[in-house]
């Protein structure tokens, strides 16, 4: 296999790979490449209380549904003295205290953090099983009635099973309401009534409990609402106001879920539920789903190290955006600087000083350098020893700006500590023997594509989308190198080199 076709391999590899693995965290894992990003974060808060009888407690609390667009950020359990673990009955989720001995009054806290990537819309069931059935004997005529009544301004599935809610809540003014709802206690035998009624005319439902989240009082009641489908999506419908609510306003728990709370050794047991809305960063909210969800992606990745080590890695995962410029500008453009990476070093200092400061430092460092440099230069040393001089002149230059910005009261003046005084060292003495072999032109040629490119670097490395896309998507650097390495394999002009060869395409006349 040629280097070539070896080379369009691991190109076309690194760029798969970088970008498949980037949309995977933004659809999957609810990512955003913008840091301004927020999503809505529901609080919801619980108490369960109940007398206990005086021996071994068991509380079961069935969990909501496990929706795909429903990312858990946070689950917190606060209960003194009792054992609690998650279980699954029946493909039902389920949270068990345990105590072995109770007394008295008992109270359970709990809390979880919900947030929603989108609205979701359920797929069409397997099957067109209707698990209602439909009225039967005077409630099929009274049923018939209330949908003909229903079709009368209705213009679709949804408006007819709308219709259909208000007119079985309207029980003083219909009797065919009253004849359905006779024996009916419950809010969900209500809501089964009025699937029934629908699937008479072909319009499949389910009743499901859940928890309204949207709203502006905070104690909430488990309530019953129904999903109905209307010929291409499932909408869920609230009862109460008699509207259509999308699905990530709501909490929904496993459909034929009659009991949520079941308590063994107890008495007397409610639960008090309360939401809270706030906003939060979409790339933490995506971050602690994925650490609660156990996501590979996250789990081995730089969001499992500790805060302090990340924050260092926000600063490394620049530097490939450094090089990048620095390969774009000497291999594309053809601007020279004094040392390859020589720039990106500068750029990270400049992010501790700002630009213009950072230049000025630069400016008087080296050129006091470059004084003492030529000076050490009649005295005929050795090589090793002259550049230790050098550094010691460099450490005794900062020691001097220092000392005197702070007497002047010019506290920006410290700053010149961030700058690397051996990578400093080395550029003066490369300064110095270029300015003794090429002349001074090639020394401001060079110091000035240095100075010009590592400010263009920090201009990249500052900006917060980039920072932003850098931490949370360092994957991308799998591109980033891609290009890097299509960079490495031109060989053609470089821009500036255009003007040398223009006078090529003049043509006598």
């Amino acid at each position: 296999m040629s280097a070539r076709c070896q080379l369009c391999i691991l190109i076309s590899f690194l760029l798969i790979t970088g970008i498949g693995l980037t949309l995977y965290k933004c659809a999957v894992l609810g990512f955003m490449f913008s840091p301004e990003g927020t999503e809505t974060v529901w609080q919801v808060q619980g108490r369960i209380q109940f007398e206990a009888a005086g021996g071994p407690a068991k509380i079961s609390l069935t969990m909501p549904v496990e929706e795909q667009s429903r990312r858990t950020v946070f689950q917190e359990k606060i209960s003194d003295d009792y054992k609690c673990v998650f279980v699954e009955e029946e493909g039902i989720r389920k949270a068990v205290w345990t105590r072995k001995d109770a007394q008295n009054t008992q109270v359970i806290y709990f809390r979880g953090d919900f947030y929603h990537q989108g609205v979701q819309e359920l797929d069409p069931p397997l099957s067109t099983e209707n698990p209602y059935g439909i009225p039967t004997g005077p409630g099929k005529l009274a049923a018939r009635d209330i949908l003909l009544r229903a079709r009368v301004t209705a213009t679709s599935n949804l408006d007819i099973a709308l219709r259909v809610i208000g007119l079985m809540g309207a029980e003083s003014k219909s009797p065919s309401a009253r004849i359905l709802l006779k024996n009916v206690k419950y809010r969900r035998e209500h809501m089964e009534q009025v699937a029934k009624i629908l699937a008479m005319d072909g319009i499949q439902s389910r009743v499901v409990r859940g928890l309204l989240l949207k709203g502006s009082y905070t104690q909430r009641s488990i309530t019953t609402f129904i999903r109905v489908y209307t010929g291409d999506r499932w909408a869920l419908l609230d009862p109460n106001a008699l509207a259509e609510i999308a699905f990530n306003e709501a909490l929904l728990w496993p459909e034929g879920t009659r009991g949520l709370l079941d308590v063994y050794g107890g008495s007397d047991s409610h639960i008090d539920l309360s939401v809270t809305s706030i906003q939060k960063n979409a790339g933490n909210l995506a971050i602690d789903a994925g650490k609660l969800s156990g996501s590979a992606l996250i789990d081995f990745s730089i969001f499992s190290l500790p805060i302090r080590d990340q924050n260092t890695f926000k600063l490394l995962l620049l530097i490939p955006l450094g090089a990048l410029v620095v390969v774009i500008l000497r291999n594309l453009v053809g601007i020279r600087t004094s040392g390859t990476f020589m720039p990106i070093l500068i750029a990270l200092t400049f992010m501790q000083t700002t630009l213009l400061l950072g230049l000025l430092l630069f400016l008087i460092v080296v050129s006091v350098g470059l004084v003492m440099r030529s000076y050490l230069s009649h005295l005929n040393l050795l090589l090793v020893p002259r550049i230790a001089s050098v550094l010691v002149f460099v450490i005794i230059i900062f020691a001097a700006i220092g000392i005197a910005s702070h007497k002047l009261g010019w506290e920006s003046g410290l700053a010149i500590t961030f700058f690397p005084m051996i990578i400093l060292s080395w550029t003066i003495e490369r300064m110095s023997i270029l300015w003794e072999e090429e002349g001074p032109k090639e020394v401001l040629i060079q110091s000035g594509g240095s100075l010009f490119t590592a400010s263009l670097a920090y201009l990249v490395m500052i900006n917060p989308n980039v920072a932003h896309l850098a931490f949370n998507f360092p994957e991308l650097l799998l591109v980033l190198l891609a290009i890097i390495i299509m960079i490495g394999s031109y060989s053609g002009f470089r821009l500036l080199e255009l003007t040398r060869f223009e006078p090529m395409t003049r043509v006598k006349k």
